[in-house]
């Protein structure tokens, strides 16, 4: 599924660029035709909204249409995997979250890309903590309530997550661990499932990310019991982090989605690609926008995304230790 971004084509003039982009042959004319954008989501969520904020004043300032290449499917893998063997020319560019960069590493030995060595960082545009969230009719008020579910009748504390081996899923486990209680995971295929059977009773609780509880929380469908994170989620002020709330072992756990290009495309374009999408997520359109659907804008540079992806790599490979999380 494609559609593109329909933009007038803008004149960009070598006076216009940088004296280091006039000695990069292969930089100096781009883009001279159409980019995709690889979307290893389905169409309208998280990443896929996340992405629309971005495209189109992107389109507007590279004087080329961005069209979105949807390839959705095992956890954002299979998009990023067909990413890591595009060509290295700069027209095929990629979104990818943590789950799918510095975590699914973690558990396939077979991915079919290595991503620190077949993709290319060029941008993190957003960030946002996990949620806890529970029915905003639940009897659980705060999360000492569903411990002391869980601990009086074990068993009984349901918590459903985008599908195992998430992000959710492991916060779910470090969770338990660190309360000395058990809850049961269940696992969909996918958010939007997830957050339909906690609104009809299903499950009793659902951890997803803030793009999906923010919504959820302003309309007063849910109530946030805890998030990750050492320092409380701007969007949700009144809702207490985990380690306020005696674990400490969620404080790692973000989700963030950032641009990717595959290994090899030139460091000029690289640069061209990460300065336009830093000064798009710096206007107020997009700090606003970003704030109404439940993510905070990030800002780095393409070697600090590289930085982060190798830490972030190494720190969840231990929490998957910790909790011993297989994805089915």
């Amino acid at each position: 599924m494609k559609w593109m971004i329909h933009v007038a084509a803008l004149a960009i003039g070598l006076s216009a660029l940088p004296g280091s982009w006039a000695q990069a042959p292969d930089a100096k004319a781009y883009p001279t035709k159409p980019i995709r954008l690889v979307v290893p989501y389905a169409a309208g969520g998280g990443g896929d909204a996340v992405f629309r904020l971005v495209t189109e004043p992107l389109a507007a300032r590279l004087g080329q249409p961005l069209y979105f290449d949807y390839r959705a499917g095992a956890g954002g893998t299979i998009g990023l995997n067909l990413l890591s063997k595009a060509e290295a020319d700069g027209y095929s560019l990629g979104v990818g979250s943590s789950d799918a960069v510095a975590l699914a590493p973690n558990y396939h030995a077979r991915l079919g890309y290595d991503p620190q060595k077949d993709l290319l960082p060029i941008a993190i545009v957003a960030e946002m903590p996990l949620v806890l969230l529970v029915k905003a009719d639940s009897p659980i008020k705060g999360y000492k309530d569903l411990v002391k579910m869980a601990a009086d009748k074990p068993g009984s504390v349901t918590y459903g997550t985008p599908g195992s081996g998430s992000a959710s899923h492991i916060m779910g486990a470090l969770l338990a661990s660190g309360s000395g209680v058990e809850f049961t995971h269940i696992p969909y295929k996918g958010t939007a499932p997830a957050i339909q059977d906690l609104l009809g009773g299903q499950v009793t609780t659902i951890i997803t990310s803030g793009f999906d509880a923010v919504p959820l929380d302003k309309a007063g469908r849910v109530r946030a019991l805890a998030v990750s994170g050492t320092q409380r989620y701007a969007l949700l002020p009144k809702t207490p982090t985990a380690r306020e709330q005696g674990v400490d072992l969620v404080d790692e756990l973000k989700v963030w989605f950032g641009v990717f290009a595959p290994a090899g495309v030139s460091k000029a374009i690289v640069a061209r690609l990460a300065r336009e999408i830093d000064q798009i997520i710096s206007t107020e359109q997009f700090r606003t926008r970003s704030a109404e659907l439940g993510f905070v804008p990030i800002h780095t540079t393409p070697e600090q995304f590289q930085l982060r992806v190798q830490e972030d790599t190494t720190r969840l490979a231990a929490l998957v230790r910790r909790t011993g999380v297989k994805p089915d």
